[in-house]
């Protein structure tokens, strides 16, 4: 089976194909119990086989056996453009503030609005340069803590309540209406939840749950992401524990 990463998937504006039952992939040996190739809990790389409900994803240390169940979700993470930024909808903008505390993003994950609204949601911060290492998916704090040079960096989160060109206001659950700028150059992103029926071999997939004994991972969540810049998919994890804000950073809503 090829085992190759480069692949282009996922990358237009979020469109969330049919892509029909996939259970059936091809099996031919199985991996190794201790491969480990992604962070602690979980896996990331591409996916390469498909049997019922265990999944192989290979990556640059070998393969991991990834297994799901009914209770396992689902979201497909795909490249968004400004327009995708509409009212009602919700974001997490990261950026660096300017000296009146203003944010300019650089970084934009568009997700749907809930039952119960735009609280903060999982955050992957996609690959910004080739080889560049995503971090784990985290849910942005307000204690965060600033590394040193990162005293600028900070994030936006909540519902959008209008969009005009770059300039969109956001309403945060901790101070009210705020007015962001989208940088030109910067990075957006559109995530929903999908079905299992979703995955195809040759996607980038990231799984996050438990790991057994026998090193395979019992997801908890599976997420389908865009390839990196590069056209592979990128599976290192950084930051602090396994998930910091990128490049330290304070909350802004």
């Amino acid at each position: 089976m090829r085992r190759s990463i480069p692949f282009i998937a996922g990358a237009a504006v979020f469109v969330l194909a049919a892509c029909g039952n996939s259970a059936s992939a091809k099996s031919s040996t199985s991996p190794s119990p201790g491969s480990i190739n992604a962070f602690r809990n979980g896996a990331s790389g591409q996916l390469v086989q498909i049997n019922g409900q265990t999944l192989i994803v290979t990556g640059p240390n070998g393969d991991t056996t990834v297994t799901f169940t009914t209770t396992t979700t689902f979201t497909k993470t795909s490249i968004a453009t400004l327009a995708d930024v509409t009212k009602g909808s919700c974001v997490l903008a990261t950026g660096q503030k300017d000296a009146a505390g203003k944010l300019t993003a650089t970084i934009v994950l568009i997700s749907p609005k809930t039952a119960t609204g735009c609280a903060a949601r999982a955050f992957t911060p996609p690959s910004s340069a080739p080889g560049a290492s995503p971090r784990p998916s985290f849910s942005p704090r307000p204690d965060t803590t600033p590394r040193p040079g990162g005293a600028n960096a900070a994030f936006v989160s909540g519902e959008v309540t209008s969009a005009s060109g770059p300039l969109v206001t956001v309403l945060t659950q901790a101070n009210g209406n705020q007015t962001i700028t989208v940088a030109s150059a910067a990075t957006i992103t559109k995530s929903a939840e999908v079905s299992a029926s979703a995955l195809q071999n040759g996607q980038c997939i990231r799984a996050n749950g438990t790991r057994d004994s026998a090193g395979v991972v019992q997801a908890m969540s599976i997420t389908i992401t865009p390839a990196g810049p590069s056209g592979t998919c990128s599976t290192g994890f950084g930051g602090r524990g396994g998930g910091g804000f990128p490049g330290g950073g304070t909350a802004g809503g």
